[in-house]
């Protein structure tokens, strides 16, 4: 981008071989078009709902519900079809809203190839549509039209741009056309550059095309939203990951049984038949349905309580494992505000105390280092409300001092126009402003002590310019260190006069003359040092990030007990001087990064990966981007639409406590999850199981009775069971716990999985031989309901008490237990309700699995441990 904003107009239209008056001739378009690229934004297509249903056919348990389908259609089996075909749907659409949903971003995205553009072409005007367009072409644009391409501005007219979509910034930019000399700066310090998809707020102004399509800013961004979209669709692999084991071992356990167990002398349509009732039977109907109730619950109730907002299950499970935290310390661990504290100039400190200025008034240094500070500053007044587009707190905190004093931005702005700016920049430091003074110029220059002292060449004394001395030089660095060592953000003040209109050729940032240091208190948050703490009991490594000079950093981190040595503290500077060798060895033991840029973001990220950790960053501008993409969670508080999209994490109150308290949220979630799918494999096992010894014992009859009674099971029972889970995540330990959530939880517990579920189906298997031997008439509906109050309480395995600690948990069980017994009344039409042997056999085997999940409690710890 260069090239383009660091040469004149007239230059790029001759290297486009363009014309400003006459624009391209039509025989220069096709040569154009190939050799630039077309001015079109490849968005990959959007699939339709159904398209969607149908690639879930391609899962092995989408497969096996539709051949019991198929199965239940040949053999009539009206209520087992019926049922099916809607828990397929259910399932199916289930997985396919979630990812209709992440596509209607994608559809969005299609609307910035559409419409026309006022392009000049062999001397005339015309609208072409902008996909036509191409490099070299002269556009003119007005108010309220959207940028078609990125363009190099000729002429601008009072132009206003809002350019959120590709800057993230709120703030209108005013655009002009001459070139700017930085070598490196921000897209939004970009001025003489349109960048496509933004919109004009007010003015017009003629420009030539210098990127169109996939070479335009916006298709960067546009390519990382979409990697981030290719990303795995977490609630459909847990499903598919987990069903689709289950499926393979349940096709085959149910085949070997009714094999082996079939009398050949029958039909055999009757063993098919058989094996369609007891698959159908078998299957976890509900699971899908419970997967996507967590998966929602789980993200509203968190979003709730912390104010902050996940992409899906998988962000908070990867927010769960994060074991160092980059985060900014303005907002972090400092109040998001900063005051004026000190002042020197003039050979000393000046009272800026409040009394002291009303009475003396406002000294001469004093006065001219607001006058520099509030020129070469971006602050703006919007209703009322200040507001920094770079969010600078030292330059609001500027405005508000001078207001408090009787000196308004506003005033000295309308007195001395500002000519031209050059923005600041990691290398440089500082910032300059040039502003008409009367009939002369003055380049108002502030930034880092150090930048702005190896370019001054004389001082400012009681009004008068002086040669500055080493002695001088000495004082003043004095004066920097003891103004750090205060935990102040110590900021310089220089200037220089022209007595004719510099331009941005000349190396105006020279022979400037001295006038004063201010210092800014960035007060740390009440109880910060107990947010390092509580980092230390996650075992959470904290690293700050800050704009502080190391000595500031240092007297910051001594205070927040989170560095005892200088060493310990490392500049964008010195990482960009030293071989990636050197940083890798010692990064691990740094704790504050003290004034970085954005690819020593992305350095720090990867070095403390290459270590082991499990990364979080945050960040709020477009320029963070890269290092919150690489990073394992990007956390971000930014109003830009675009890098919430491209973030992990939005929270609104970034504070570093707040973000411990959600790991803390997170880990007790992923905790319960885990649970949550032991308990469903466990349940789901136990029907399987059940009906497997069934087939083999000939004991209960298959019929349609059989899959009316395992759905009630699968999906009611156990849908309760899991809500009694989900509202006791609470009780969870936020202990750092190294896990992913797929089919390997239940493999790693597998002999926990079958062993509850065989105790369940032998528990009901049992309850039906003695009902049997006692001649009850109900002696088929016993199973069902033993094995059903068997998952009621089972739910007490999981409890880190006897009970749960919650109230709500322990409601929904007992709801759960009164809806089994609601339900075998009615079944029975309420005639089970004198039979007296039938109700004992049912309490004594719920008795028996009551105490049996009070006192053999799953082994979290066992379980848990790597």
């Amino acid at each position: 981008m260069v090239e383009w904003y660091g040469q004149s107009w007239s230059h790029i239209i001759k290297k486009l071989d363009s014309n400003s008056y006459y624009g391209l001739y039509d025989e220069q378009i096709e040569p154009h078009r190939k050799k630039y690229g077309k001015n079109e934004i490849l968005i990959p297509e959007t699939k339709s709902f159904f398209s969607l249903i149908i690639i879930q056919l391609k899962e092995p348990w989408v497969l096996y519900l539709l051949l019991s389908i198929v199965l239940s259609i040949y053999f009539k089996l009206f209520w087992e079809m019926l049922v099916t075909i809607v828990i397929f749907l259910v399932n199916v659409m289930c997985i396919a809203l979630q990812k209709y949903k992440d596509q209607k971003d994608i559809k969005e995205l299609k609307k910035m190839n559409m419409g026309n553009a006022r392009v000049i072409r062999g001397g005339r005007t015309i609208r072409i549509p902008l996909e036509e367009l191409v490099v070299g072409d002269i556009v003119i644009i007005g108010s309220g039209e959207s940028v078609p391409a990125d363009i190099r501005i000729i002429e601008a007219n009072d132009l206003k741009v809002d350019e959120c979509s590709v800057t993230g910034e709120r703030v209108l930019s005013d655009k002009y056309s001459p070139k700017i000399e930085d070598k490196e700066i921000s897209l939004s310090d970009m001025k003489n550059i349109l960048f496509k998809s933004s919109i004009v707020a007010g003015g017009d102004a003629t420009g030539v095309v210098i990127a169109v399509g996939m070479k335009t800013q916006i298709s960067d961004i546009v390519k990382s939203f979409l990697e981030q979209k290719q990303n795995k669709n977490f609630f459909k692999s847990v499903i598919s990951s987990i069903l689709n084991m289950y499926i393979k071992f349940l096709f085959i356990g149910i085949f070997i049984s009714n094999f082996l167990t079939y009398n050949w002398n029958r039909n055999i349509f009757q063993l098919i038949k058989q094996f369609a009732i007891v698959s159908i039977s078998s299957f976890p109907i509900g699971f899908v349905i419970i997967i996507y109730l967590i998966n929602n619950i789980f993200l509203k109730n968190i979003e709730k309580s912390n104010n902050v907002n996940f992409k899906d299950l998988s962000s908070i499970e990867k927010f769960s494992k994060v074991t160092v935290i980059c985060e900014d310390k303005v907002g972090g661990f400092s109040k998001k505000r900063m005051d004026l504290s000190k002042v020197y100039g003039n050979d000393g400190f000046i009272d800026i105390d409040e009394e002291t200025l009303k009475e003396d008034g406002v000294s001469e240094n004093l006065y001219r280092m607001l006058d520099i500070g509030l020129l070469c500053n971006d602050t703006q007044l919007v209703n009322g409300e200040i507001e920094n587009s770079k969010d600078d707190l030292t330059e609001i905190a500027l405005v508000k001092f001078a207001q408090q004093n009787g000196i308004y931005k506003r005033k000295i702005e309308r007195e001395h126009r500002r000519i031209f700016q050059i923005s600041f920049d990691t290398d440089r430091r500082i910032m300059t402003s040039v502003n008409k003074m009367d009939k002369n110029y003055r380049a108002s220059v502030k930034g880092a002590v150090d930048s702005i002292l190896d370019r001054c060449t004389h001082i400012m004394k009681n009004g008068v310019e002086l040669e500055i001395t080493e002695d001088d030089i000495n004082d003043i660095r004095t004066a920097d260190i003891s103004m750090s060592n205060d935990s102040l953000n110590v900021v310089g003040f220089a200037y220089r006069n022209f007595n004719y209109e510099p331009s941005l050729k000349e190396n105006i940032e020279s022979n400037l003359v001295f006038v004063g240091l201010m210092g800014f208190d960035n007060k740390l948050k009440d109880f910060a040092e107990d947010y390092v703490k509580k980092s230390d009991e996650l075992s959470i490594k904290p690293i700050i990030i800050t704009e502080d000079s190391k000595l500031t950093a240092f007297a910051v981190g001594r205070k927040l007990g989170i560095v005892s040595r200088l060493q310990q503290i490392i500049s964008g500077v010195e990482i960009d001087n030293m071989d990636e060798e050197e940083f890798n060895r010692i990064g691990e033991k740094i704790n504050i990064f003290s004034r970085i840029s954005s690819k020593n973001k992305v350095e720090i990220i990867k070095a403390l990966k290459n270590y082991g950790y499990i990364t979080a960053i945050t960040g709020w501008k477009l320029t963070d981007v890269p290092a919150l993409k690489i990073s394992d969670i990007g956390i971000t508080n930014s109003r830009s639409n675009i890098v919430k999209r491209l973030s992990d994490v939005f929270i609104k109150d970034i504070d570093f406590m707040n973000l411990l308290k959600l790991i803390e949220s997170c880990r007790k979630i992923m905790s319960e999850m885990r649970k949550i799918l032991i308990y469903l494999a466990s349940c789901s096992f136990g029907i399987a199981a059940f009906l497997i010894i069934n087939t083999i014992a000939g004991t209960v009859k298959i019929n349609e009775d059989l899959f009316l009674k395992s759905s009630i099971f699968n999906i009611f029972t156990m849908i309760l069971s899991t809500l009694a889970l989900i509202y006791q995540h609470d009780e969870e330990s936020s202990e750092y716990i190294s896990y992913v959530i797929n089919k390997d939880i239940i493999k790693s517990k597998i002999s926990f999985v079958c062993s509850r579920g065989v105790l369940m189906a032998v528990s009901a298997f049992i309850s039906f031989k003695i009902s049997e031997f006692l001649g009850s008439k109900f002696s088929l509906q016993i199973p069902f309901l033993v094995l059903n109050f068997c998952a009621v309480f089972f739910v007490y395995s999981f409890s880190n008490n006897n009970l749960f600690k919650n109230k709500l948990p322990n409601i929904i069980v007992s709801i759960n237990f009164i809806f089994q017994i609601c339900i075998i009344l009615l079944w029975t039409k309420f005639s089970v309700i004198f039979e007296a042997s039938y109700w004992i056999i049912v309490f004594v085997f719920a008795a028996i699995w009551f105490v049996l999940s009070l006192v053999n409690k799953f082994d979290k710890k066992e379980y848990y441990m790597e």
